[in-house]
Formats: structure tokens, C-alpha cells, sequence
């Protein structure tokens, strides 16, 4: 993805509290005859379900954390994220889920959206990302090389849901300091943690670890430079 300039202004944000209410998790499972890995993030968020159906599924709101995306996003349309992933919707239940392909770079993924009440003032949302595993970037990189993206998106709606900031937290000078360097750190670990735990063995997850946290850093050098 090519780097946004960032905000002059430095956000106030705890990475690390961010990154513990996250649950994540992962299960190998086929995708399309291929073997493939399902990642899962859950976290529940100070928001009424209606509001953090908005933020997730408008286009102007998602300017505000996410990205700009452009397209038609409803049952059947299509969309495409600036500088990053485009697809079709697959499915729509407002408000309680949506579906989409997730297409980049030549790879073809899917994800899965949920959306659930927790009281009047909270709602817990779900995130899996279901991708093919290929036989170059999965030894490699493992888990960590999507988890840890959609790790920095969660952390951008808690900011944007708990501010009302306007501006995507990757976009500021925030990705320059070093809470962003720990949080890129950590985000690493509790991936490898979570695929160990679905019984990847420990020392290949810990070694994709180390590659992937290397090139987030090293592409937060690269667009610091």
C-alpha cells in the first residue's frame, strides 16, 4: 500500500490497552479445493450497534478510519479501497452482517462482518478473513502479514468511535512514535500466539513473527524518510 502522508498532530492512544481488547483467533480450513487460514478478530466496542453498523459499511465514514473506498457498497455492488484491496458484496443483513471478496495483489480472499448488541450502549464486532495459503508468503510471513492490518484497522475505529477524529490513526504522525512501533511489536506476538495455539508449530511462528514485524518497521522507516 502506498503511505498517506501523515497529520502533522500526534493522537493521544494506547496501543497496547487497544491490542488486549482484541480476541483473536485462527483455524486452518479449505478455501476453494486450496488449504487455507481463517483469521479472527472480535472486539467490543462503547457504541450502540447502529453506529458501529455506520461506521463500518458508509462510505463517508469509513474515510474517517478505514480508507477512502469508492463503489457501490450493497448486495451485489462493488468496491474498491484506495490503494489496497477491491471486491464484489456478497452479502448483506443489515444490521447484523455483511460479506465480501477481498481481492488483492492477485489473491483472492473473502471476509465476513458481524455485528451483535451487546447492551443499549455497546456492540461487539467480528472480523474473519478467510484466505488461501500459498507457498511462498505463508512460510514466511504466517498469520501476522494480514492480522496485523486488520489489527491497525480495529485500533483506528476504537480511536475514531472514542474521539470522533475524522482522520484514519494511520494517516497521522501517530505511525512515526514509538507506541506505534510497540504496537506493531506486540500485534506480531499475539498472532504468532494465536496461530501457535491452532497448532502451527512454535518455532516457524515465531520466526514468521520476527520477517513480518521487520517489514511493517521497515515500512514505517520507508515512509518516514
Amino acid at each position: 500500500m502506498t503511505p498517506t502522508p501523515a497529520s502533522t498532530s500526534t493522537p493521544t492512544f494506547d496501543g497496547a490497552t487497544q491490542l488486549a481488547a482484541v480476541s483473536r483467533s485462527v483455524r486452518m480450513q479449505e478455501l476453494d479445493g486450496h488449504d487455507g487460514v481463517v483469521i479472527t478478530l472480535t472486539q467490543t466496542f462503547a457504541a450502540k450497534r447502529s453506529a458501529l453498523w455506520s461506521a463500518a459499511t458508509e462510505i463517508a465514514r469509513l474515510a474517517q478510519w478505514f480508507a477512502p473506498v469508492d463503489g457501490s457498497l450493497r448486495q451485489g455492488g462493488t468496491y474498491q479501497v484506495q490503494d489496497n484491496a477491491h471486491g464484489h458484496i456478497t452479502g448483506c443483513h443489515a444490521p447484523d452482517s455483511f460479506t465480501a471478496t477481498w481481492e488483492y495483489d492477485g489473491e483472492h480472499s473473502h471476509i465476513e462482518v458481524l455485528f451483535a448488541k451487546v447492551d443499549e450502549t455497546h456492540a461487539t464486532l467480528t472480523l474473519e478473513h478467510h484466505s488461501p495459503t500459498d507457498e511462498e508468503t505463508w512460510p514466511k510471513f504466517g498469520v501476522g502479514a494480514t492480522g496485523i492490518g486488520w489489527d491497525l484497522s480495529f485500533a483506528s475505529l476504537a480511536h475514531h468511535l472514542a474521539t470522533g477524529t475524522s482522520v484514519p490513526l494511520e494517516t497521522t504522525s501517530w505511525v512515526q512514535s514509538e507506541d506505534a512501533r510497540v504496537f506493531l511489536v506486540l500485534s506480531a506476538e499475539a498472532w504468532a500466539d494465536a496461530s501457535i495455539a491452532a497448532g502451527s508449530d512454535e518455532a516457524d511462528a515465531r520466526a514468521a513473527q520476527k520477517r513480518t514485524t521487520d517489514a511493517y518497521l521497515d515500512g514505517l522507516n520507508a515512509s518516514g524518510a
